[in-house]
């Protein structure tokens, strides 16, 4: 608790040569030992968010405490959002992270297929990385306007284009590749990790939350049919369905060319899911309204 009073008059957090280093060497004793007291979140929190200190000292830690410092950040974000003040600086210091971390999660193998946290703390640095992500984009300040919130500066840095992306190299999700005519021949990427796809979607649901330029941007980046993908329940990537909805809803709020593009989509084909089979039925279009409809299986 001294240390924590004592920042930063005494302490200067961001001389390289003692504060951040001391803040290292915390946070590695404390990621080790499995120490999260209350005075050391805070004391991450003031430095990371109140102050422009967090890629600094991130690139003084190795890949597990980085993991166990986003891991903190993510956790205050998403459970007391309003006591946390986010900064453009801080927004897209996650973003480069996040960046770094896709690259680096792809080196690691085809997945290791449990949540987080996993084995791997490149996936973790990732994972909580897009977390963050994610609540920044939902974070609200009633003193900011949309344009100054720090989404607008995350738009500009390529976000979306980044989210949509690493989406498309996924490809559709399971049940959606393997459905009849919508088979998706050729590889895909792996998930990195168990609700990565639902993870993306979600850092695109909140960003699209009435802001046009962003409903915009992903009709022009062609990925209305993309995110449409993203709406059935897939086994890696809980409540996928829910967010991929969300997302839909965003995108179309208050966008008549959006609107007018998902109605002009034509139906590809029917998707029979585990539930829809289980009850004996299964999905097909009727050839006169061009609407699907359940039938019992012979």
């Amino acid at each position: 608790m001294l240390l924590y009073n004592s920042s930063p008059s005494s302490l200067d957090l961001s001389d390289p040569a003692t504060g951040l280093p001391l803040l290292a060497e915390l946070i590695a004793t404390a990621s080790t030992v499995g120490y999260q007291e209350e005075w050391l979140e805070w004391l991450l929190v003031r430095t990371c968010f109140e102050e422009p200190h967090f890629l600094p000292l991130f690139r003084k830690l190795g890949l597990p405490e980085q993991a166990f410092l986003l891991r903190i950040l993510s956790n205050t974000l998403t459970s007391r959002p309003e006591e946390v003040a986010v900064t453009d600086g801080f927004a897209l210091a996650v973003l480069e992270v996040a960046r770094e971390g896709y690259t680096a999660a792809a080196g690691c193998g085809s997945g290791c297929g449990s949540a987080l946290p996993t084995r791997s703390p490149a996936t973790d640095v990732l994972g909580y990385s897009l977390m963050i992500l994610r609540d920044v984009c939902a974070w609200e300040d009633p003193d900011l306007g949309t344009e100054a919130h720090p989404v607008g500066s995350l738009l500009s840095s390529g976000l979306l284009e980044f989210m949509l992306t690493a989406l498309g190299e996924l490809g559709p999700p399971s049940i959606v590749r393997k459905s009849g005519p919508l088979a998706v021949a050729g590889p895909v990427k792996a998930c990195p990790y168990e609700g990565f796809r639902r993870d993306v979607v979600s850092v695109i649901a909140n960003c699209l939350h009435r802001r046009k330029r962003a409903q915009d941007e992903v009709r022009e980046r062609n990925g209305i049919f993309l995110l449409m993908q993203q709406c059935v329940v897939d086994d890696g990537n809980p409540f996928l369905r829910e967010w991929g909805l969300l997302a839909i809803r965003n995108l179309l709020e208050g966008n008549a060319e959006n609107q007018r593009e998902v109605s002009e989509l034509q139906l590809q084909g029917p998707v029979d899911t585990p539930e829809i089979t289980g009850l004996g039925l299964k999905v097909e279009v009727d050839e006169k309204s061009g609407r699907a409809k359940l039938v019992n299986i012979p």
